[in-house]
């Protein structure tokens, strides 16, 4: 099955840019679902040596498990919160765009560091804000970011633009360029499985 016709069968619209995937992605898992995205992600970086597999918690933890397994890399995430033993960890906030609060980011360096090869996963694309601190965090470290990956892009928004400006490889595996809320209508990209780099298709 491909994993827009999950999304039809199972999303909800919420509004014009809101997108109800929680049954089957970011709180109860299909692991079928997750099988195809573990499977189309790690595709498109399979020879990017990555070391680090690293998202935000918590929507991305099973995203980027199921990447990393198949890469033979670590997993990472941005804990919400600066847990007391953190050894000085990078720190990002980030405002959502879903609830309208800050949350604050952090990753402890004795788990990122210069020697890593990192790739950035979650299960959307929207705003890339948290993206974007995580790709900071990175920077800081001194590591190499090598890419990004997700699963449902909300190409209405500005969030590949955003991310741009790190002329890397984004990866989304489905594409949405509109949500009817009153209908519940689902416009899909004429492409799954985009990639891009600076605005220019790279894989």
């Amino acid at each position: 099955m491909k994993l827009r016709d999950w999304i039809l069968r199972e999303g909800t619209v919420m509004g014009p840019e809101f997108l109800k995937v929680d049954g089957f992605l970011n709180h109860r898992i299909d692991p079928a679902f997750m099988d195809e995205v573990g499977r189309g992600l790690a595709a498109r970086f399979a020879t990017d040596r990555v070391t680090c597999v690293l998202t935000a918690e918590a929507a991305g933890n099973v995203v980027a498990y199921e990447v990393a397994r198949r890469l033979g890399a670590r997993v990472l995430y941005a804990k919400k919160g600066s847990a007391a033993t953190m050894n000085r960890p990078f720190t990002r906030t980030v405002r959502s765009p879903t609830k309208g609060t800050t949350v604050e980011f952090a990753v402890s360096r004795d788990y990122l560091g210069p020697e890593e090869r990192v790739l950035i996963v979650d299960d959307f694309l929207y705003q890339g804000r948290t993206s974007t601190a995580l790709a900071e965090m990175v920077s800081e470290s001194g590591a190499e970011l090598v890419g990004f990956g997700f699963v449902i892009a909300k190409e209405f928004a500005d969030g590949r633009q955003v991310l741009t400006r790190y002329d890397l490889p984004i990866v989304t595996l489905v594409s949405i360029v509109r949500m009817d809320p009153e209908s519940g209508e689902i416009v899909f990209g004429d492409e799954d499985d985009r990639s891009s780099a600076g605005g220019e298709a790279t894989r």
